[in-house]
């Protein structure tokens, strides 16, 4: 890794506190569906909703809520959203027992060779881009795991520039499990924005990138 990722790595682990602490986001459609989502997620297993029709319903309109059919970005049609997220199925159920807080160095590697597959394999939009909208759906389906990425935020703050790749996506998830080896997140867990530990690590960014969502 190199010293510009540990260097963001250091500050995430200094700053993210008092980040959160002054962090507040839009309430809206985004919200609505991202705590639906996650209820249902809490409540049921990964193989339980996944022959669950309204589970990709949910999933797909929120989506939409947080921007995936705008600003240039157009998502496929229901039907095809939806079986190539079944044709994945295999691979989410693999990681759905691991939490990012609480991952040993041996099942980081694991993961990340999953993770790598996975990324693969989604195909989710119509237009070029993949990194933001297979890290949400990471995010929405494994929310413990995986932290929600997007080229403003996340590729910037990181990167300093907004494009994407596997590798980068690879990268700001190995960045994300260090944050966790390092500082207690659990204390900052809440049932709106903050409902899991890499949603926490998220929000922190987008905070530190854009003083708009400062309290």
């Amino acid at each position: 890794m190199n010293s510009k990722l540990e260097d963001k790595i250091s500050y995430l682990i200094e700053n993210i506190p008092q980040l959160i602490k002054s962090f507040s986001y839009r309430e809206g459609p985004d919200l609505y569906f991202y705590r639906r989502l996650m209820e249902l997620r809490k409540k049921s297993s990964l193989e339980v909703l996944f022959s669950d029709n309204y589970f990709f319903e949910l999933l797909y309109a929120t989506l939409t809520a947080w921007d995936m059919n705008a600003r240039g970005a157009k998502m496929k049609y229901f039907d095809e959203f939806k079986e190539n997220l079944i044709r994945n199925k295999a691979l989410f159920f693999k990681l759905e027992k691991y939490k990012l807080s609480q991952i040993t160095i041996d099942q980081f590697s694991e993961i990340k060779n999953i993770l790598n597959d996975l990324y693969d394999n989604l195909h989710l939009m119509k237009t070029g881009g993949r990194l933001v909208s297979n890290s949400k759906i990471m995010h929405f389906i494994l929310p413990d795991l995986i932290m929600p990425m997007d080229r403003q935020n996340t590729l910037n703050f990181f990167f300093g520039y907004t494009m994407e790749s596997k590798n980068k996506f690879l990268s700001i998830f190995e960045c994300s499990y260090l944050v966790t080896t390092k500082l207690d997140l659990n204390k900052l867990l809440d049932d709106s924005w903050n409902c899991s530990i890499p949603k926490i690590i998220d929000n922190s960014i987008i905070c530190a990138q854009s003083p708009k969502y400062r309290k």
